[in-house]
Order: C-alpha cells, then structure tokens, then sequence
C-alpha cells in the first residue's frame, strides 16, 4: 500500500508539473516560433527550413520553437540542431494525421516533442536530449510510433498520457532520465526492443496503464526497474520469442535456450514468464579517425581537430566526445549518431593561455549503456604529439632560425588544399601562406630557448 501510494504520489507531482508548464507553453512568445501552416507555408518565410513537395528539411540549426499545422508531411532535420532557451517544445504539433519528424537534435526546450490528439504520426532517428520535463510526450494520441531515437537526460524520456490503440514505443535508446518510458492511463500499446537505462524513478512505469505488450526490451540497471501501480500488462511474446532483459536477474537457463527458466516478477498481476538471458542488440560507439590541421603551432594561435566517429550498435545513440591535450580537456561536446552511420566534429583549439610544451592528442567517446565491447577499447583513438611553441618556430624545434624561415618562403601563396601548402607555416591558420606568417617569423628571427 505504501508503494502504490508513493507511486500515485510522484505520477501526481509529474502530471502537476506538465499541466502547469503546458499553460506556459501555450502562451509563449510567438515571435520565437517557425510555423508549417494549413496551407504549407513556412511562418516566417525566411526561417532555414526548405520545402520540397511534403518534405520540410532544416538548413541550418534553429533556435526557435516549432508548430506543425499541416497533414501528411515529413519534417527533416538533416542531422542538424533545434535548440531551446529552456522553455515550450521543441516541435508541437495537435490534432494532426501521418506527421512524420525525423533527424533532428532536439535539447534545451520544457518538452522535446509535444503531440496531442493526434493519429498515424511518427517520431524516429531523432536525438533529444536535456529538455527539462520530457523527450517526446505523446497526448491523447493513437496509432503512432516512437522509434529509433536516442533520449538522454530529460525528465520523462518517454511519456505516453491518456494515448491507446497501438502506439509502438521500439528501438529507442532511453538513458538516464528519472523516468525512462511512463504510461499514464495508456492501453493496447506496444514497448519493444528499446534500451532503457540508469532511470531512479522507473525503466518502465504504467501508472492505470493496462493490456500493453511489453518485449525484448533491455531494462539495465534501473531503480526500480519497473513500478505498476493499478496496472496489468503482458511482459513478454511467449516462448520461444521470449520477453524482456532485465540486469537484477538473478535465474539459470538450465537448458542454454538463452531464456531464464524463472519467470521474473513485478508484481502479482505482472510477470515476464521468458525473461532474456543476454541484452538485445548492439550497443557500440566507437572514435574511428582524429586528425589535426598542424602539428607544430605557435603559442597563443589555433590549429583544428577533426574527429569521426561511428555508431556500430543497433540503436540511435546520444553520447559526449572529449578532447584532451595530454590530460587537460580541450573541450567536450555531445554528439547523436544513429546506427551505422559516421560523424565528424571539427574543435577549434586556441592555444591562448596554454604553456609552451608537447602534448599528446587524443579523442575519448563515452560508452554507451549496455556496451557491447566490454573493453570499450575502440572509444578511444590517439593522434599522437603536437607542440605548442613560439609564433614562427615552424619546425618545433624551439628557435626561429633560417629553416624556418626557409619552409615559410618555399609555400609562400600556397592554400590550403595545394600541394606547396605547408600546414606549419601557416602560422595564424588563415588557410594560406602569406606575408602576415613572414613577418611573425622575421619578427622572432634568432629566438632560441
């Protein structure tokens, strides 16, 4: 009793705070707002979104809210970012049919996607990460479908209210928000093949959420791993399809069919009968090539880093890249790759206020949950020694004398991309070799520490 009573208590504290905060989303200024109106137009005209037939794709990152007001399109982000000032939604949408969004990085907004009263509508590849109260809530909604994406560090990752009929929550990778996946008076829905992890309310939670089919879901180190307050649902496809992966598993698989032979209970209306021995899908991010613009840059100049990194795994993965000089962070930024796919990040390192030294380079992604390569050893990539030295000192050896100025003069008006250019000589890394790279050299000519 004290249970169920604490349960409806945190289900109350949620449902307070989205109603009050969806008042405050309804009045927000619509100055900060794009939107696809009824007729296909983009409000205003000049926001960085083309329109190609049903298709509406980003151009540019946006720093706007955005409303969908127009049936059966595809809203594509092109990989690229909707950011939020930590208020509304990202992208909103009500009383729509067949809206498809797609590949965007949605973070800094109260809700990342808000659909309501909606049908046949689909949220997939997306990366949502830091929205305050929620990745995608979907309200009172039906046959639509919350697949592929990569949901880090909301409060809700996904929240299903008052939403029936066949809505397929599947291949999400939902990691640590308090409330991984929460359904609150949600029925006849489907939560397969997701990875829900690191979650201190509940992997999963059905608040009078009832006959939802719930399978092959990995729930990995959730505390609790699933709360079900007034709820009966099914927790597994039968045998040998089997059920979910729970990490606080504790039975054998006599008969190495890879399904524990235990069930795994809940509660007593709740039980996965075929629990997963081992974790579903792949889950592997991996640093695959870092370069750097040059190796030998003057004290107080920049030089880029460019690194690429892969998803190997099975599901959209959101996770931070850091860039270390030696063991001193140049920066660390977050990255969302869906699965099988490359991405490469260019860091720009001001050398201001860095000491003269070597440094070794490197690249380090953070695992995933649920890694797959247990070393995680391709995470973690090394260039090699770059030099930080005194403007003109080209060849790093820590004077400036006649061989510098002699690499200097034979690229002089070289750019990059030619074959005379020399990425060393360029010392203020303007992309060419010009008089302003003579004059700092000539200006230290017979330095020597």
């Amino acid at each position: 009793m004290k249970e169920k009573t604490l349960a409806r208590t945190i289900s109350l504290i949620l449902l307070t705070a989205i109603f009050s905060s969806t008042f405050y989303v309804q009045t927000a200024n619509a100055d900060s707002t794009i939107y696809i109106r009824p007729d296909g137009s983009v409000d205003p005209s000049t926001a960085p979104i083309q329109h190609v037939g049903s298709t509406y794709t980003f151009t540019a990152n946006i720093n706007d809210q955005l409303v969908i007001e127009r049936d059966n399109i595809v809203l594509a982000g092109n990989n690229l970012k909707l950011q939020g000032a930590g208020i509304g939604y990202g992208v909103f949408l009500s009383n729509r049919n067949n809206v498809t969004i797609r590949n965007i990085y949605i973070t800094g907004f109260k809700y990342g996607v808000y659909m309501k009263l909606s049908t046949n509508c689909s949220i997939d590849d997306n990366g949502l990460a830091n929205n305050e109260l929620g990745g995608v809530w979907v309200e009172q909604s039906s046959s639509s479908n919350v697949t592929n994406n990569a949901i880090t560090k909301n409060y809700a990752g996904v929240l299903l209210t008052w939403s029936n009929n066949t809505n397929i929550v599947a291949n999400n990778s939902i990691t640590n928000n308090p409330a991984g996946i929460w359904l609150i008076v949600s029925s006849d829905n489907i939560i397969k093949d997701n990875t829900v992890a690191s979650s201190q309310i509940g992997g999963i939670y059905l608040d009078r959420s009832n006959n939802n089919l719930i399978y092959h879901n990995n729930l990995l180190d959730n505390t609790p791993q699933a709360v079900v307050p007034d709820s009966t649902s099914t927790w597994d496809n039968g045998y040998p399809s089997g059920g979910n992966h729970w990490s606080d598993y504790t039975g054998t698989d006599g008969n190495s069919d890879g399904i524990g032979d235990t069930a795994h209970t809940i509660d007593a209306s709740n039980q996965d009968n075929y629990p997963l021995m081992n974790m579903q899908g792949t889950h592997d991010v991996a640093v695959t090539n870092i370069a750097m613009s040059k190796t030998v840059i003057g004290q107080g100049y920049t030089a880029n880093i460019t690194v690429t990194l892969q998803n190997q795994g099975s599901l959209t993965q959101i996770f931070n890249v850091t860039v270390p000089a030696n063991s001193t962070i140049i920066q660390t930024r977050p990255i969302c790759i869906r699965t099988g796919q490359f991405t490469t990040i260019t860091i720009v390192w001001s050398t201001s206020g860095w000491t003269k030294a070597a440094y070794e380079i490197s690249a380090q992604a953070d695992r995933v949950s649920g890694e797959t390569d247990a070393n995680a050893l391709d995470n973690l990539l090394i260039f090699g020694i770059i030099k930080i030295t005194v403007p003109g000192d080209v060849d790093g050896d820590r004077d400036i004398d006649i061989y510098d100025i002699v690499t200097i003069a034979s690229a002089y008006g070289s750019k990059l991309g030619e074959s005379l250019f020399k990425p060393n000589a360029d010392i203020d890394s303007d992309n060419r070799i010009s008089i302003y790279d003579v004059v700092i050299a000539a200006s230290r000519y017979g330095y020597s520490e």
